[in-house]
């Protein structure tokens, strides 16, 4: 018996149930476009009208309305709250009934035979919804498109933020501006008219402005806070008040402006703030007043009381005022502290003052009166001072002002203005001080104080040689910013004790010996320049007429450098000072008043006068002029030719005859 498989019974089963299925297709086909040869086949539908068994005439005559009404269907596109109203038509959208009817008729009749049985096979199981293609005017979509662009679109604007010049301020908030995304808009467009949409929005984007209302709101309220009030700020201390006028306050201000990534402020500039505390400063600090003492056989002697000072507290004045400003406040009270003394009066018993450290005294015998009344004032000015441990002297500054309204008279003083710079003399009010601080200053130099600040003369003077040295000098002019400063830095306080009679200026410096050596070398004196002794009258309208006076005598320029060394007893470094002098070479000068004059003749007549009285006398006989003439000296006989000789070799800057037997004389004693 044959076995066969279940395979080899069934697959020709499978073919010829096939064969007969498409038999029975073909006929099926055959027979149903046979029956709507001429008709769109059941079930298909156009603009959601049903064509199923219409001829394509009948077709087009129902599509004509309907392609009207989508053509004329209202779309609406949006952005934002803003819209704008258009249809297919008005974007050159057309429906051709004909064209539709076409197509619907198409379905089942064209394509092969099994794609026509599947149109065929599908519009009788269901119904069979045409999509259409249609056209559209790209000039009227983008007439539409650029319509809505210059609706939509709009520059951002910045926040704007200044101040005027009269403390105006203007403020503008931002804006954000707007920009429609042009290809994703005409995107949205196509895409309604391809599928029948009748209400798109259509996409923008927001334009952020450079600077934001944020960035400059904090600055604005700062600004109104600030200028708000039109008024002044008042600024008080102590008793006295000022005012800052709005036009000050403007210029106080430093708007900056917003950046990128940054807000704007608003500042006020340091230089003008400090201006205000710095005047006020001016007018209420006062230094306090140490007390001062006399020495007298050994008891220290309160002569003047000591004085509280006040000072305006700047750093906090400054800071206050800003912050007071800045809060828009109206009225500033500066802060001002009490300033206690170096010294006070109850200070006697621990000043440690008992012993004499150095002096000087210097002669101005033969001056002219008002030269002896400054000497004399000078001096009880500086009387009793008490330099304290690690205090600073200024002579300027403890002497005061020295004008007429503070006692001092007219004299004469040295200057280098008005004459192309050459020296000359001039009158001057208080002329004759820089004795005082020359005579000072000696004392101060032997002792080995540190010395700050100190001036020479123009003209070298014999009369200030000290201890057989020149170049021990010192100028002052408060006018001029010259003084004479000195440090004390021991731990020990140093009395100024001064006193002047008719004749001459003495300093003692009182205190404890510091625990020091002080070595001086010999002087080093160079650039020697010859004086000229032709003799000078000028006429001097400051001085009454009648007045003859010599301010000037012929001396010979050097220059002199003096080294001086302080050696502590306790083995720390010494302190070495160079001190160096520069002389010119003086004129024999001698002024004659003219205030009060009769006449010009007179004044001419009395300058030659005088000139022809300076004149030296003609030359003696030749064997008188041989014979030396003796003087006599501390030292014993001298001719003046061993005199200039001895002044030579302890430093003496030379001058006339008889400066050199003045010089010699008094040196010689002591003086």
């Amino acid at each position: 018996m044959r076995l066969e498989t279940w395979g080899q019974r069934v697959l020709p089963a499978l073919g010829v149930l096939v064969v007969t299925v498409l038999a029975l297709a073909s006929s099926a086909l055959a027979g149903f476009e046979l029956s709507s040869s001429d008709r769109i086949l059941p079930g298909v539908h156009m603009l959601g009208l049903p064509l199923g068994g219409l001829t394509r005439a009948e077709a087009a005559t129902l599509l004509v309305p309907r392609s009207a009404a989508i053509l004329d269907q209202t779309i609406v596109f949006r952005a934002g709250a803003r819209q704008w109203r258009t249809n297919p038509r008005s974007l050159g959208a057309t429906l051709d009934p004909d064209e539709l009817a076409a197509a619907a008729f198409a379905v089942g009749h064209t394509g092969s035979p099994l794609t026509r049985l599947g149109e065929q096979l599908r519009a009788l199981e269901s119904e069979t919804n045409l999509s259409i293609t249609t056209s559209a005017d790209a000039a009227a979509i983008d007439r539409l498109l650029a319509q809505v662009v210059a609706d939509v679109d709009h520059a951002p604007k910045a926040a704007v933020l200044e101040v005027g010049q009269d403390g105006s301020i203007m403020f503008v908030p931002s804006e954000t501006g707007e920009a429609v995304e042009r290809p994703a808009a005409r995107s949205v467009i196509i895409r309604a008219l391809l599928e029948g949409r009748t209400d798109d929005e259509l996409a923008t984007r927001p334009l952020p402005p450079a600077v934001a209302t944020e960035q400059v709101a904090d600055a604005h309220q700062q600004l109104v806070r600030m200028l708000g009030d039109t008024s002044p700020v008042v600024v008080t201390a102590a008793e006295k008040s000022w005012t800052v006028e709005r036009s000050e306050l403007v210029d106080m201000l430093t708007l900056h402006p917003a950046g990128p990534t940054k807000a704007a402020s608003v500042e006020l500039k340091k230089e003008p703030l400090e201006a205000v505390v710095n005047r006020a400063a001016q007018e209420i600090d006062q230094g306090p007043a140490n007390a001062r003492f006399a020495l007298d056989n050994g008891q220290l002697n309160l002569i003047r009381p000591s004085q509280d000072g006040r000072a305006v507290a700047r750093a906090a004045a400054l800071d206050l005022l800003r912050k007071r400003i800045e809060a828009g406040e109206r009225s500033v009270a500066l802060p001002v502290e009490v300033v206690r003394p170096a010294v006070s009066g109850e200070d006697a018993a621990n000043l440690g003052i008992r012993e004499l450290i150095d002096e000087s005294t210097t002669s101005f015998v033969g001056a002219i009166p008002e030269k002896a009344h400054n000497i004399q004032l000078a001096a009880t000015r500086l009387n009793g001072v008490v330099v304290p441990p690690g205090g600073t002297f200024s002579f300027n500054k403890e002497v005061g002002p020295t004008t007429i309204e503070a006692g001092f008279q007219w004299g004469f003083g040295l200057t280098t203005g008005g004459r192309e710079g050459s020296v000359h003399t001039v009158p001057s009010v208080a002329g004759g001080i820089c004795q005082v601080a020359t005579t000072l200053f000696q004392p101060v130099f032997w002792a080995g104080y540190q010395l700050e600040e100190r001036y020479w003369h123009l003209y070298w003077i014999p009369a200030y040689t000290s201890r057989g040295f020149v170049g021990l000098d010192a100028t002052v002019d408060a006018d001029d910013g010259l003084d004479l400063k000195w440090v004390n830095p021991t731990a020990d306080s140093v009395l100024i004790q001064a006193s002047a009679d008719a004749e001459k200026v003495t300093f003692r410096l009182y205190g404890r010996k510091p625990a020091w050596s002080v070595h001086v070398d010999e002087p080093v004196i160079s650039n020697r320049i010859a004086a000229d002794p032709t003799p000078d009258v000028q006429p001097e309208p400051a001085l009454d007429w009648g007045r003859v006076i010599a301010v000037e005598s012929a001396r010979e320029g050097f220059d002199v450098l003096l080294r001086r060394n302080v050696v502590p007893n306790d083995g720390h470094p010494a302190r070495e000072l160079l001190l160096k002098s520069s002389y010119a070479p003086a004129h024999t000068v001698t002024l004659v008043g003219t205030r009060g004059a009769p006449d010009q003749g007179s004044v001419s007549a009395t300058v030659e006068r005088t000139l022809q009285s300076l004149r030296p006398a003609a030359p003696a006989a030749p064997e008188a002029a041989t014979a030396q003439s003796t003087y006599s000296t501390p030292n014993g006989p001298r001719t003046l030719a061993q005199i200039r000789d001895e002044l030579r070799l302890a430093g003496w800057g030379g001058g006339s005859d008889q400066d050199a037997l003045e010089t010699y004389n008094r040196v010689a004693a002591g003086g």
